[in-house]
């Protein structure tokens, strides 16, 4: 199962348009904070219905909001919603299709009227649009919301996908080397060493612990700054790398480990760090918008089993060896084999 987030910007739509959907999302917003404030206030009970809501939102519409207060009004805290609010339509109360010119259009009540609207269909969402005009595809809610001056819709994909074919790029991340991948069956990998990042990690964390010893806390926040926009400046250019790697591949899949998975047991403090973290988040942004699928993958034994015969092997620092079957191989690369064979979960960024 593939899944996919696609966000559209509307084509030139019309002032009154405009001027509607602008209303919608105040009064999708004052709908929400109703909501929010009647169960607060204990002025009615969790069942809530169009019929509570005075308003001239399509009840679709107010259906959906009523379902988003009550799941934000479960989590912990005050809910205030900010005036800029997306207005939402749940998936079976909104359609996409085509006219006979080929202009492909988004439909979806309002206030007064359905709009069916032109969407601009970059070549980064034209396969998954057109898996949803064939109808190849299950859709999620429809969400529509303003930047600056132009109008915007999102909504999420679902559907199954020939497997077939595709080429699994294996990506361990870690200390010694940040990233170790493999094209499993195409004999092709890169190794790319951790020693920068460990540089910049060693450089700042010195100079944060100087810059506290002498109580320069203001100082030592605006190190803290730089060391933040190094390691994201890195990430972006590794998290490049590895997709213009991938690109050179037939119907490449990104598979990496799930470090969430390995939190709780792992020894190797460096799972906890923020930086791998955005380096994954990176490297599945990227891949989207490049149309290569990203799975994560279950992380046990993938350091510790062989590749090719899966026995239980040795790692003496960046050289693995299995005993079983003879195989020799870069530790990490060895890893990131197996990774490249486990089917995994997909993800989004």
């Amino acid at each position: 199962m593939v899944t996919v987030t696609v966000t559209a910007k509307f084509h030139n739509p019309s002032f009154s348009r405009r001027k509607e959907w602008q209303r919608a999302s105040r009064l999708y917003r004052d709908t929400k904070q109703f909501c929010i404030e009647g169960w607060e206030n204990s002025d009615f009970g969790n069942s809530v219905t169009t019929a509570s809501i005075d308003n001239d939102l399509y009840s679709a519409i107010q259906n959906q909001a009523i379902r988003e207060a009550k799941s934000d009004h479960n989590k912990d805290g005050e809910v205030r919603y900010r005036e800029s609010q997306p207005f939402a339509v749940n998936n079976q109360n909104w359609e996409i299709d085509t006219t006979e010119n080929g202009t492909v259009v988004v439909g979806f009540p309002c206030v007064s009227q359905w709009w069916y609207t032109p969407i601009e269909v970059s070549d980064d969402i034209a396969d998954p649009v057109d898996r949803l005009v064939e109808e190849d595809t299950d859709k999620t809610r429809l969400q529509v919301y303003r930047r600056g001056d132009d109008w915007y819709c999102t909504f999420t994909i679902e559907y199954d996908t020939d497997t077939s074919g595709e080429t699994p790029i294996g990506v361990d991340i870690g200390e010694r080397h940040i990233l170790a991948v493999t094209a499993y069956g195409e004999d092709e990998s890169m190794l790319v060493s951790g020693g920068e990042a460990k540089y910049v990690r060693r450089k700042y964390r010195s100079l944060r612990d100087s810059l506290s010893e002498a109580s320069a806390l203001r100082a030592r926040n605006r190190v803290g700054n730089k060391e933040e926009r190094r390691i994201k400046d890195m990430n972006h250019k590794l998290s490049r790398r590895l997709i213009t790697f991938a690109e050179q591949c037939e119907n490449p899949v990104i598979r990496m480990e799930d470090l969430e998975g390995i939190r709780e047991s792992s020894s190797w403090s460096g799972v906890h760090s923020w930086h791998f973290h955005q380096l994954q988040q990176f490297i599945t942004y990227k891949a989207e918008h490049a149309g290569i699928r990203v799975e994560k993958v279950d992380a046990y034994h993938t350091s510790q089993e062989c590749s090719v015969c899966g026995s239980m092997g040795t790692r003496a620092g960046d050289y693995f060896s299995c005993s079983e079957c003879g195989r020799g191989r870069h530790a990490d690369l060895n890893a990131s084999e197996n990774i490249a064979q486990r089917e995994g979960e997909p993800c989004t960024a």
